[in-house]
């Protein structure tokens, strides 16, 4: 309605404008007179021209020439005085008028517009993509469109902009940038829609231009907004095939792979983002090696690939991705991800072979430890060529060690792993392993028999000194000797001391590093009882070795799992749908524990079991058997020596107590028990457990102040004179040969001494503590005698039987220095026995020299 109102006023406007026009023609007689012509502003493209011509007096001019004229064309004939164009082209066009009468001749022109091209409006905004709430939109008029009112937005429902979608104008915020022309508007958007389209397009027919053409739409005269307020999401996924693995009781995630192909990885973006790939590549960092970007389809801009180049053979590759400085196409900043950590291996697996320190044995049941360089799957008993022998048992430590017992049937046993038969968690088959050959033998007979031999009179040695010893001190105790001597407590238990210390040395030289022959092994490891080193009485039976691992972050056992041999799918899923189906991923710290490379030690490095590889078996086995004995030969002791006190209580005669005083003995059972304590200590220090350490650094401690105090004892007692002295018979007069003369000079003269306390002859501490030096030679005093060689000495008594009889002479320096060094026997003999029961403890695999041959690993 509002449109035809408006076309009859222009029509009414043309009527009268042509019916009031007159055109002068210049300064003649004629006066032209137009009764209809086009509107100045014309939306036709067709003009119609009625006119009359006056001359004077305003008279019709009945005999004129009349020409008329479009533009710069050709002149024609209009003596009709009508005229009409069509076909015109839009833009400036004038009409001209030539009259040629009696009266004379003139010209006029008519000039107007031809514009049939309507009005339309650009709808514009700063991003078709948005996630604000409030859109701003430019309105551009391609010409001033003020006919019917214009451009109007008084209302959310009387709006020239529509807008479809969840979303309305804002009426408030119309701006007018250049009246009739530019404008801007605010659309508000639905915050109960998270994410859509709104389509934003011009009204029509609310308008019209100067020529009266109304508003057409145009292509852009329609915008599309696309909102989008939900979180951007960015999965960071490696295409490397997925295994799963049992850890802790928890099904965790791994990706492995041996094939460089598969060393691609990609993010998918939940929506479009405005990065290039390159601006995508500086945002990630890689462990190891470099990414490069890989051609092809990115679906938009939401899916980005990259290629790992320029790494080793094994490497743990982490990649993470720093989303801070990507943003999608709405504005939105992307989400964090998590890093993607996944392991490239293309070595194969080695494996190693090794026993527990056998490479000989009489043991019928062989411990062997199988260990691989990496963890692998699928690897059980049926796998191992055994030759001279059977399986007795197959136990898995973890998934790179494992045990097996295998039973002797022939004197060599050849155990090894083929190649190819298993493989690691990136599809790697191992190599093959070494050939261990262990080669099996009885106990040879000549050792048997010189090892009960040697006991038995061990045995018979300390029965027969017992026997001795007691009926001395006995008869000491109720005083049937008038000279009592110290050769009396001595005497009966010289040997037996020398003995018991020669025979640990034997018991504990198989520890040595050295080759052993096999009968000389089997008698000194039959002398072990003289450590004492025995089976506890709780532990029933052999050992059955479990060969468990020490391994030195302790991280290795925490890892023991069995894995589900089960490939994903390669249709990867969202890392937090994958991680509640499949289990979470592996850890870069749980990668590098589980599946980094260890160093394959060539012996076997894991013992029985725990309790041995940390030293307290060792400790109490040795440390147990040491208690009893010591314990029982001490309560023996104290038991003799109340009988004779208490008949030395009876007794008329009162006496010593020769032999038994205390701490006479003790002291011999500290010097024979050293060596197991430093083994014991030395076994607890290598365990490395904290309890451990400090208890045996506390046994040493002991030993080494038992060693210093004998050292003190010896230095300053015997070395200086301050509490003891040797003194020996020396003849004058007597001749002898060069050669004699010689030894008599260097060593003395062949004559046992005898030792005094130095400001008390009978002194009780010369028998407490004779232990430490009586049988031996210190640095003499002479006693100068002129007495006949028959008489020196008197049948059942002391060697000198009084200061009174002799002289005092000092000796030769040269027998002096060889006395000294003499009575540093016991503590070196001490400390021999001590170092090698600490080398006992820490080389635990050194006697593995008596069971190596050449030739027994390959």
């Amino acid at each position: 309605m509002g449109f035809f109102n408006m076309s009859c006023l222009i029509l009414l406007s043309l009527v009268f404008s042509v019916l009031s026009f007159k055109g002068n023609c210049d300064d003649s007689q004629f006066t032209l007179k137009f009764f209809k012509a086009p509107h100045p502003f014309s939306h036709l493209n067709s003009a119609k021209f009625v006119f009359q011509v006056l001359g004077a007096a305003n008279v019709t001019c009945s005999d004129c020439s009349i020409t008329c004229k479009l533009d710069d064309g050709s002149a024609s004939d209009c003596g009709g005085r009508k005229i009409l164009y069509s076909g015109l082209q839009d833009g400036n066009h004038s009409f001209g008028v030539c009259v040629n009468g009696s009266q004379g001749a003139a010209c006029t022109s008519y000039n107007w517009t031809v514009d049939t091209v309507p009005p339309t409006a650009y709808i514009t905004s700063s991003t078709p993509f948005t996630n604000a709430l409030n859109v701003s939109v430019n309105i551009s008029f391609t010409e001033s469109c003020s006919g019917g009112g214009g451009f109007r937005c008084s209302s959310v429902n009387d709006c020239n902009l529509l807008v479809y979608g969840a979303g309305q104008v804002v009426p408030s915020s119309l701006t007018v940038v250049e009246p009739n022309l530019k404008y801007l508007l605010l659309v508000s958007i639905s915050s109960a829609s998270r994410y859509g389209r709104l389509v934003l397009v011009m009204d029509t027919n609310f308008c019209t231009d100067a020529a009266g053409n109304p508003f057409a739409r145009s292509q852009n005269s329609s915008f599309y907004v696309h909102y989008d307020q939900r979180n951007v999401f960015v999965d960071l996924r490696a295409h490397v095939p997925e295994k799963l693995l049992q850890l802790r009781s928890e099904t965790r995630t791994i990706q492995a792979t041996n094939n460089y192909n598969n060393l691609k990885v990609y993010l998918y973006f939940s929506a479009p983002i405005l990065n290039s790939s390159t601006e995508i590549l500086s945002s990630l960092s890689i462990s190891k090696g470099t990414l490069l970007p890989i051609t092809g389809e990115n679906h938009g801009n939401r899916r980005f690939g990259f290629m790992v180049a320029n790494i080793s053979n094994i490497a743990i590759i982490t990649i993470s991705f720093d989303a801070n400085s990507t943003i999608s196409r709405q504005g939105t900043l992307v989400s964090p991800v998590a890093p993607v950590t996944f392991l490239y291996d293309s070595q194969r697996t080695a494996v190693r072979l090794s026993t527990t320190c056998r490479m000989r044995t009489r043991e019928h049941n062989i411990p062997i430890s199988i260990k691989f360089m990496k963890p692998v799957f699928g690897f059980n008993s049926s796998l191992i060529s055994i030759s001279g022998g059977r399986l007795q048992s197959f136990h898995e430590i973890s998934r790179s060690i494992y045990a097996a017992a295998i039973q002797a049937d022939d004197d060599v046993v050849s155990v090894s792993v083929p190649e190819n038969v298993t493989g690691d968690v990136a599809g790697n088959k191992n190599l093959a392993s070494n050939v261990l050959r262990v080669r099996h033998y009885t106990i040879p007979v000549i050792s048997s028999v010189i090892s009960i031999f040697v006991t038995a009179i061990f045995l018979l040695t300390c029965f027969t000194a017992g026997l001795l010893t007691m009926s001395t001190a006995s008869l000491q105790s109720v005083g049937a000797f008038s000279r009592p001597s110290s050769s009396l407590s001595s005497d009966p238990t010289r040997i037996l001391f020398r003995s018991a210390c020669h025979i640990q040395i034997f018991a504990l030289s198989r520890w040595l590093p050295v080759t052993l022959p096999v009968e000389y092994y089997e008698f000194a490891r039959s002398m072990e009882w003289s450590i004492p080193y025995f089976s506890l009485p709780w532990e029933t039976g052999h050992v059955q070795p479990v060969m468990m691992g020490s391994s030195p972050t302790g991280t290795s056992n925490s890892f023991l799992s069995r894995t589900y041999d089960r490939v994903i799918s390669r249709s990867f899923q969202p890392n937090k749908i994958a991680a509640a189906v499949y289990g979470s991923p592996l850890t870069p710290v749980e990668y590098r524990s589980f599946f980094e490379s260890q160093s394959i030690i060539p012996e076997a490095e894991y013992i029985s079991d725990g309790l041995h590889s940390n030293g307290w078996r060792n400790f109490d086995r040795s440390m147990f058997w040491l208690a009893v004995i010591g314990g029982s030969l001490i309560l023996l002791h104290a038991f003799l020596f109340f009988i004779l006190k208490y008949k030395k209580r009876d007794s008329e005669k009162q006496g010593s107590y020769g032999a038994l005083i205390f701490p006479r003995f003790e002291i011999f059972l500290v010097i024979v028990a050293l060596p197991c304590i430093c083994q014991a200590a030395a076994a607890l220090i290598a365990g490395g457990t904290p309890s451990g350490v400090v208890v045996g650094i506390l046994l040493l401690g002991v030993v080494a102040f038992l060693l210093l105090s004998l050292f003190l004892f010896l230095s300053v007692g015997i070395t200086f004179g301050k509490l003891l002295q040797y003194k020996e018979v020396h003849r004058e007069g007597q001749q002898f040969h060069w050669y004699q003369e010689l030894i008599r000079v260097t060593l003395g003269p062949g004559k046992r001494g005898q030792w005094t306390w130095k400001n008390e002859a009978n002194s009780v501490y010369l028998t407490m503590f004779g232990p430490l030096f009586e049988d031996l030679r210190g640095p003499p005093k002479y006693m100068v005698s002129q007495i006949s060689g028959s008489n020196l000495s008197r049948q059942g008594g002391p060697i000198i039987a009084s200061d009174d009889e002799t002289e005092d002479a000092e000796a030769p320096f040269i027998q002096k220095l060889f006395g000294i060094l003499r009575i540093y026997y016991t503590m070196l003999e001490s400390a021999r026995r001590a170092t090698l029961g600490i080398l006992a403890a820490i080389l635990p695999c050194s006697e593995e020299a008596f069971h190596k041959e050449k030739g027994t690993v390959s």
